[in-house]
């Protein structure tokens, strides 16, 4: 109480005011001790976020030697790794550089299990670490920071990123490559620092992106763009446009050429495996366009959290709800991102041992798991429809900015996020065994998932919570039971 003073400060209300106004005065008193009590509270919000990254952290680190770190690929580089003839393999569908960051490790640690895990806990500290910058990067982008800090506990959370982060492959690389481009892309958008230096060094960002995940070759085209409207705005000298254009794009996109033509050069290459061949079968394709902007009544079926590994026993050749034409992208999408249907962290029956094949069709459902994979895809939801609402909201809004030289933090991740995204999504319909691989699978798709629910959330702190900011600790503690729910799911 004998801070009561420094709290509220001068008397506000002057000393002619009349009586009748001691009702206000005191709600003015209690409005601001509140203030002041949730301001001690978020005094110092990074360190809630350090609890929840080092709880998570050890949630996944308890996946790890659970045997988290199987995923759909582990075998496919886990031969690449061990044998160095076959690290520019470009007959594979990803690029070299994890392989080899993996074969370093096998040398150092030796033929053993350690050394994958060791390697699935580099991925975690890494991406960890990437996460909390990306954090820092949007924080000043919230007017409300309890919204940012349920934000933060969100994403920290968010199944499809626990599960990923683990599991061997080059998904995992996908956020931290991704966070570093943003930051090096920050520097445009100021004319002071738009040089020369840093768009080499934004280059060099990019070729690392593009030999960590085919996937990044989105950015060029995206990135040339923008670098469009900013010459036409600022008025930049020619020979400036295009230094900056070519020492940020031509290496990467220099390189996709290349393992593109050297894979032309190798049999049955993945990169022409594929597509759908023409005039084969299957002539058609497994989802079509119809398929992937439109929900369907047996969408139902999958808020029932289906095993993505599990036949049906009157009939082995189907795969379970991997049917073409069956489901919605949407759908198919909002179940792997609050779900494991993969069961990557779930019970592995046997021995982990290195010489051992694992996939993780081996892995068993835990009882209980499934019921609780339910109420996660159910209560998200609310989620995935902020984030359906909120990113063309703040894509418009990006545009807009865009074309006034006006980019924000939020602006640059949904473009290059959304970009992302449609180089996968439009091809879908072109793709071979679309349905049965799983083209939807939230692994392909992480860093436009971040942005996405970035977009939802903002969409809240800039209109509902901008009006009734109470609603900031409503949402706060829906998004702790959603924490909650992923955390009795993993554990």
């Amino acid at each position: 109480m004998t801070d009561l003073a420094s709290v509220l400060g001068p008397n506000p209300v002057p000393q002619t005011q009349p009586a009748t106004s001691d009702q206000s005065r005191a709600e003015a008193v209690e409005g601001r001790l509140q203030t002041a009590q949730e301001s001690k509270w978020l005094s110092r919000p990074r360190v809630l976020w350090a609890w929840a990254l080092g709880f998570s952290f050890l949630l996944s680190i308890f996946a790890i030697f659970n045997g988290g770190y199987i995923g759909g690929d582990y075998n496919t580089h886990l031969a690449r790794i061990l044998n160095p003839n076959r690290f520019f393999d470009f007959s594979m569908g990803d690029p070299p550089i994890y392989d080899l960051i993996g074969h370093g490790l096998f040398r150092l640690i030796g033929k053993n299990n350690g050394f994958i895990i060791t390697y699935s806990i580099i991925e975690l500290v890494v991406n960890t670490v990437a996460l909390w910058w990306f954090f820092l990067y949007t924080e000043r982008r919230f007017r409300s920071p309890i919204l940012h800090l349920a934000f933060v506990l969100f994403v920290t959370f968010l199944p499809a990123r626990l599960i990923h982060v683990v599991a061997i492959g080059t998904d995992w690389m996908t956020i931290p490559v991704f966070v570093l481009l943003l930051f090096r892309f920050d520097k445009f958008l100021s004319e002071e620092t738009s040089t020369l230096k840093n768009a080499a060094l934004l280059g060099l960002v990019l070729t690392l992106g593009i030999w960590s995940k085919y996937n990044f070759m989105a950015f060029p085209p995206a990135l040339f763009i923008i670098f469009l409207f900013l010459w036409w705005n600022r008025r930049w000298p020619l020979k400036r446009f295009v230094a900056i254009c070519a020492l940020s794009l031509v290496a990467p996109s220099a390189l996709v050429l290349h393992d593109f033509w050297q894979s032309t050069r190798v049999p049955d290459a993945a990169a022409k495996t594929i597509w759908i061949p023409k005039g084969g079968a299957p002539s058609q394709p497994e989802y079509t366009y119809r398929d992937l902007l439109l929900l369907k009544k047996r969408d139902i079926e999958l808020f029932s959290a289906p095993e993505f590994y599990i036949r049906k026993a009157s009939d082995p050749y189907t795969f379970g709800f991997r049917e073409a034409h069956r489901h919605s992208f949407l759908a198919l999408e909002h179940m792997g991102v609050f779900t494991d249907t993969h069961n990557h962290f779930q019970e592995l029956p046997g021995a982990q041992s290195i010489d051992r094949f694992l996939i993780p069709d081996y892995k068993v459902r835990r009882s209980g798991k499934t019921e609780i994979m339910v109420a996660s895809m159910t209560l998200g939801t609310i989620w995935t429809l902020l984030a359906l609402i909120g990113t063309p909201w703040i894509l418009f809004g990006a545009v807009r900015h865009l074309w006034k030289d006006k980019l924000e933090h939020e602006d640059v991740a949904l473009l290059l996020g959304t970009a992302f995204f449609l180089l996968m999504f439009l091809l879908i319909p072109f793709l071979y065994w679309s349905a049965l691989t799983g083209s939807w699978q939230s692994r392909l798709y992480m860093i436009s998932l971040l942005c996405f629910f970035l977009a939802g959330f903002l969409l809240l702190d800039r209109t509902v919570v901008a009006k009734w900011p109470k609603l900031a600790f409503d949402v706060l503690t829906l998004v702790i039971v959603q924490c909650g729910i992923t955390v009795l799911m993993a554990a």
